[in-house]
């Protein structure tokens, strides 16, 4: 799910970059570095695409529809 948070972001960037290393999964590792290094920065300037998961197995700026459930979870937090 894409952060409006850079902080946030970015940690979850490390976080599969790390998981990727962990299931040796070299194209999911290839594949999170450049969204380590700038996944952070276009939270900052608010150009991210909304609801991508993050994943090497989804085009890095390709909206995505967030599950209903999802929703409900987080319009507590930010405007959906």
């Amino acid at each position: 799910m894409a952060q409006p948070w850079a902080v946030q972001h970015t940690e979850v960037h490390w976080f599969m970059l790390r998981f990727g290393f962990k299931i040796k999964n070299w194209r999911e590792i290839v594949g999170q570095i450049p969204r380590l290094l700038v996944g952070g920065v276009k939270s900052f300037v608010g150009k991210i695409p909304v609801g991508n998961t993050g994943g090497v197995n989804v085009p890095p700026l390709q909206p995505m529809e967030i599950p209903e459930d999802i929703k409900e979870m987080m319009k507590q937090y930010v405007k959906l």
